[in-house]
């Protein structure tokens, strides 16, 4: 899973992000369309965690 010092900083994060969008959308600068065009980005997200799950394995096994 994610790194203990990353784990309680996940949803502040994502409420950030998420406000930043809504932020640029309020003012005219992204349009709605860009949910769809994120929405399309999943994998990226399973990359991420796939990559973040192999650098806690070579962590492990170095120390």
């Amino acid at each position: 899973m994610l790194d203990p010092r990353f784990r309680g900083a996940v949803l502040p994060l994502c409420f950030i992000v998420a406000g930043i969008l809504l932020l640029l959308n309020t003012l005219d600068i992204v349009d709605w369309s860009i949910w769809s065009r994120l929405a399309r980005l999943w994998p990226v997200l399973v990359i991420g965690f796939g990559a973040q799950l192999l650098w806690q394995h070579a962590r492990r096994t170095r120390g």
